[in-house]
């Protein structure tokens, strides 16, 4: 699997590595999410996460996955945050209708397609991230320091783009969720502080982050924050589990995997289990000698995008 590319525009001093991988929640009988990532036409990582209660959303999961790659093109086009927010939901449905005729193409109900999808991709010097649906991001600073965001929504019911399909299915949606106006809960937390807000269950859920202040972004699935002791019954906070999943001890072929299955199994040794499945992706700048190095103090970085 290719992981590395240099950067041309530094002279071949940057390069960006990316990889991703999805493995079983250890209570499933059968893996639901799925993750892709690739250089053509912009390097990008996708992962889509399948309703539990939606029979064949695994298929579903990967029908999404691929249709956004299609997107991708589109997506690269888009220039400023005004663009990512105003097409956000225009090339959602574009994406769902897709998946929804390839669906019935094989006779299969479009409830399949009720699964959660998070897009990421990289211009060169910012990571671009659509969430639809729930789903976990991990940074690490410049400065060393690791921040989250988990997005939940409220009876952990995700807001699936199968449900711009069904107007019926998309009223009994705002129904169950009680206050549609706060549906949405964006969490933030880093070493230092944590905060978080709500939102609209269908506003855009849309993130970017500059890779000289964050030459780490890490992307992931909800089962992420799924990790429980088997021992105690307690589920572990997502901080830590970020600070082990960053750890990457090498960055040469496919370093997430290798990063996620080493984390696995020394959980498995503490008697610590993934409940749900895991997709995970990440984007990592390195530079000439590994160094990396923090922007000036006057660098700025929109709030509503940096975690604190």
């Amino acid at each position: 699997m290719l992981t590395t590319k240099n950067n041309t525009d530094t002279d071949g001093m940057d390069s960006l590595l990316l990889d991703a991988y999805y493995t079983i929640g250890r209570l499933h009988l059968f893996c639901q999410d799925y993750a892709i990532s690739g250089w053509e036409p912009i390097p990008h990582l996708i992962l889509a996460d399948g309703c539990s209660a939606a029979p064949d959303s695994d298929l579903g999961a990967r029908l999404l996955t691929l249709n956004a790659r299609r997107l991708l093109p589109r997506l690269a086009r888009l220039t400023d945050d005004r663009d990512h927010l105003a097409w956000h939901w225009p090339l959602g449905q574009r994406l769902i209708r897709r998946a929804a005729r390839q669906a019935r193409d094989l006779g299969l109900d479009p409830a399949v397609l009720d699964a959660t999808l998070l897009i990421a991709w990289c211009d060169g010097t910012t990571v671009y991230v659509h969430l639809y649906g729930d789903g976990c991001l991990a940074v690490r600073r410049a400065d060393g320091g690791i921040a989250t965001i988990r997005v939940e929504y409220a009876e952990n019911a995700p807001y699936y783009l199968s449900y711009l399909l069904d107007p019926e299915r998309w009223a009994l949606y705002q129904e169950a969720i009680g206050e549609p106006e706060t549906a949405q809960s964006i969490y933030y937390q880093s070493d230092v502080a944590e905060s978080n807000r709500q939102e609209r269950f269908d506003a855009p859920t849309v993130f970017s982050f500059d890779l000289a202040t964050f030459p780490v972004v890490a992307v992931a699935t909800d089962g992420l924050d799924s990790f429980v002791s088997a021992e105690t019954g307690a589920r572990l906070d997502l901080q830590p589990v970020a600070h082990t999943m960053l750890d990457f001890h090498r960055l040469d072929g496919a370093f997430v995997q290798r990063r996620l299955r080493e984390a696995l199994a020394d959980y498995a040794q503490r008697q610590v289990i993934n409940v749900d499945d895991i997709g995970m992706g990440a984007f990592v700048r390195r530079l000439d000698g590994w160094a990396v190095q923090a922007l000036p103090m006057n660098s700025k970085v929109p709030v509503w995008e940096m975690p604190p």
